[in-house]
């Protein structure tokens, strides 16, 4: 499917394209602004902001496939597909992402795929790199205007990448942000950062 849209030389357009293709327009506008971010944290946090950028830019790119289609298409390719993924496939585009970012666009650094893997979950080993394409996917979102928490997260990350990671793991332990289910991979970066009561830390800075 992707042979029908060969590279350009040039890596936003070739997803504005792609995005564009399958109508995702919503994704189009997201993805854009989560580049942008990603830039500016890892300017910011001392991180490759190239790296940055090419894991911002195909973070969502998994999202082309319909949600119906995913818990399938994963299992052809030998993904493994754990139950809240099987109960929520949205879950899987971030796998399928890695998998059109290696086949489509070459990207071999397991950097990158990585950040591109947990970009919504985040995991228990999380890079700087992890956190920062994690942060700005939460920062850009996709569902309209600013977060509720944007201004609360910022002020968390002025006290650093972990204290900003920290605080938005614990928002998402709380009842407004509605989370479908937890993802394993996000139980246990709760526990990597000592979130025993998750919702405490976004309480600090919440008030």
């Amino acid at each position: 499917m992707m042979s029908l849209f060969p590279k350009t030389g040039t890596l936003a357009a070739d997803v504005d394209r792609v995005l564009a293709a399958f109508g995702r327009e919503v994704t189009r506008h997201h993805v854009p602004r989560v580049t942008q971010r990603a830039e500016e944290l890892a300017l910011q946090f001392g991180v490759d902001v190239h790296a940055a950028r090419t894991a911002a830019l195909l973070h969502d790119l998994g999202g082309i496939f319909r949600r119906d289609e995913m818990v399938d298409l994963c299992t052809a390719l030998e993904l493994p597909v754990v139950p809240e993924e099987r109960r929520v496939p949205l879950l899987l585009h971030a796998k399928l992402s890695v998998v059109l970012a290696r086949e489509w666009q070459g990207v071999d650094s397991p950097e990158i795929l990585q950040a591109i893997r947990y970009h919504t979950t985040l995991h228990a080993s999380a890079t700087a790199l992890d956190q920062v394409v994690f942060l700005a996917d939460k920062l850009e979102w996709d569902q309209g205007g600013e977060p509720p928490y944007a201004r609360a997260l910022c002020a968390a990350l002025e006290g650093g990448l972990e204290a900003g990671t920290r605080w938005m793991l614990g928002w998402m332990a709380l009842p407004e942000a509605r989370l479908l289910i937890p993802h394993p991979d996000l139980r246990e970066a709760w526990r990597a950062y000592g979130l025993t009561d998750p919702s405490a830390a976004a309480r600090e800075w919440s008030g």
